[in-house]
């Protein structure tokens, strides 16, 4: 009876330490799951504050795919488009420098020279919608104007380098 209770003692002390021990240890961390930042519901559309200001991966330099290719989130309130999960693992491992490269991106990209949306034609405002592309500002009449920008925007580049070249003609 007595080997009974002692062992008792020691299973319960035994018991104790394992489940402090565990209680001790950090979370596992949980996966990162890397969502797309532009959230379509059938009353909105969520558009990033920062949309992703290049045509190629801030990590290897590839060209980016179209719609429904690559892997796209947000880091610090910048859209990230990589081409692949591979890339995105890198950046996460260290998304200082890749961040830094968007970041600049904003920070010298050339004004914008347009005066009216270049997608529905409507006079820009204070309020415009600004976004960084390939180092030129763009500006348009609302956030939903980018969804047409990005089926094509080369065309609507090339409506920014006209009128970048109208306002420098302008001033001569």
């Amino acid at each position: 009876m007595k080997f009974k209770l002692v062992f008792f003692i020691w299973t319960l002390i035994l018991a104790l330490l394992v489940a402090m021990w565990v209680a001790s240890k950090p979370p596992v961390a949980t996966p990162t799951i890397i969502a797309p930042t532009t959230t379509k519901t059938a009353e909105t559309t969520k558009v990033p504050e920062h949309p992703y200001p290049f045509a190629t991966s801030v990590v290897s330099g590839e060209k980016l795919g179209g719609p429904g290719t690559g892997v796209t989130f947000e880091q610090n309130g910048y859209e990230v488009k990589l081409a692949n999960q591979t890339e995105a693992d890198t950046f996460k491992k260290d998304p200082a420098p890749y961040l830094a490269k968007i970041v600049a991106a904003y920070a010298n990209a050339r004004p914008c020279p347009l005066t009216v949306c270049p997608v529905m034609g409507d006079p820009l405002d204070k309020d415009a919608y600004a976004f960084v592309y390939e180092g030129r500002q763009f500006k348009f009449c609302c956030d939903a104007c980018l969804e047409d920008f990005q089926k094509d925007p080369n065309k609507f580049v090339k409506i920014w380098d006209a009128a970048a070249q109208s306002a420098i003609a302008d001033k001569k």
